[in-house]
């Protein structure tokens, strides 16, 4: 069943990104993928639903499909008000050769394809149509819960902070962003593993572990902290605030 359910969601999700890509084409971003991230989940999540129906796979869609709802509409203001995502134009600049080409598979193919990957948990967490939900269920939703108030909060926080034009060219460290460089980050982390736990319920379900290990790899490593953080090498108040505040953990900043 897991293994019909991933060829089905990468046939799926393959499609879904290169509609997205004739999008994204058509306005000249490539920060139009961040969009389609959020709900690319949410449509495994029902695809999922609806091939293996379970108390636990629904749980999960519901829970999936708030969390994309929320980053979906937090992201498409950005991306839809503003101007391209500076990750983006930096990376295209490193581009040669035809660009909407290297574009669709280095960016819309690849973010289909760790949707998929990222995904894991909602696919082997499906169980007996009939089965207990259970404490872990229960567990990974409360953990889901705790994260889904970080992650939203601090979005909010953080947006309330660039909107206010008194605070150009300082660094954000208040509220939540006072005790992590990026509780936004541990947030959706925190949501993910919590999906990790509910899988568990499920025969094989450790299986589903590697999606939010992927997420946190991804995160910490490749295209969250280091895409933010490289670029303010040369901040001193960036630096400063650096060393004092903890990277994701939300933990008491560091005496001066």
């Amino acid at each position: 069943m897991a293994i019909n359910l991933i060829f089905v969601n990468i046939v799926a999700m393959l499609v879904y990104m290169s509609l997205w890509f004739l999008v994204g084409w058509r306005r000249k971003k490539l920060n139009t993928v961040d969009v389609a991230w959020g709900s690319g989940f949410a449509i495994i999540a029902w695809l999922v639903a609806w091939q293996a129906p379970s108390a636990r796979s629904t749980v999960i869609a519901v829970l999936v499909s708030v969390w994309a709802l929320r980053i979906t509409s937090h992201l498409a203001r950005r991306v839809f008000g503003g101007k391209e995502d500076p990750r983006y134009a930096r990376l295209s600049k490193q581009w040669k050769g035809n660009f909407w080409l290297r574009a669709y598979f280095s960016i819309f193919i690849l973010q289909a394809l760790l949707v998929v990957l990222i995904s894991l948990p909602i696919i082997f967490a499906t169980g007996e149509q009939h089965a207990d939900l259970g404490g872990l269920t229960v567990l990974g939703a409360a953990i889901w819960v705790m994260g889904f108030g970080i992650e939203a909060a601090a979005d909010r926080q953080l947006r309330d902070f660039v909107a206010n034009k008194a605070n150009k060219g300082l660094v954000m460290d208040m509220g939540l962003w006072r005790y992590s460089r990026h509780p936004n980050y541990f947030g959706e982390m925190m949501q993910w593993w919590g999906i990790g736990v509910i899988a568990l319920q499920a025969e094989n379900g450790w299986i589903g572990l590697l999606g939010p290990l992927t997420l946190t790899v991804l995160l910490l490593f490749v295209s969250g902290v280091p895409m933010i953080e490289k670029p303010r090498k040369n901040d001193e108040r960036y630096q400063d605030y650096r060393r004092r505040t903890s990277m994701v953990v939300p933990l008491p900043p560091k005496k001066a």
